[in-house]
This record gives structure tokens, sequence and C-alpha cells, in this order.
């Protein structure tokens, strides 16, 4: 083998091998908005666990206080 043929090989090799990185990088940048994209839905998430929280507290209060209420109108109508 002659080294044209050598060098045109390595030459091919190379830009292969180039290639597959410039490829790797792109996928790389894709995995990143990717994961990024992932933690922000789960701060997301935590943030609704926390209003969907706040809201059963409040909703339990209500309701205990309407409960509370009709006791007392119960109690009036029957005294």
């Amino acid at each position: 083998m002659d080294n044209v043929k050598i060098f045109d090989a390595l030459e091919r090799k190379i830009e292969k091998l180039l290639s597959r990185l410039k490829t790797l990088e792109q996928e790389n940048e894709k995995f990143r908005g990717d994961l990024a994209s992932a933690k922000k839905a789960e701060r997301d998430a935590a943030e609704s666990r926390g209003s969907v929280e706040r809201l059963e507290k409040d909703q339990e209060v209500v309701r205990e206080r309407l409960e509370r209420l009709i006791a007392s109108l119960e109690a009036v109508e029957k005294g």
C-alpha cells in the first residue's frame, strides 16, 4: 500500500470519527435540555403537591367549622 492510500484511509477514518463526535455532542446537548426539562417538571410537581396539601388543610378547616355551625343550629332548633 502506498503512502497516498494510507493517508486517504486515515483521512476517511478521521472524518468518520469527527462526524461521530459531532453527533455525540448534539445528542449530549439534547440530553442536557431533556434533563433540565425533567428537573423543572419535578420542581413544578413538588410545588403542586404543596399547593394540594395546603388546599386539603384549608378544606378540612372549613369542614370542621361547618360541622360546628350545623351542630350549633341543630342545638338551637331543639332548644
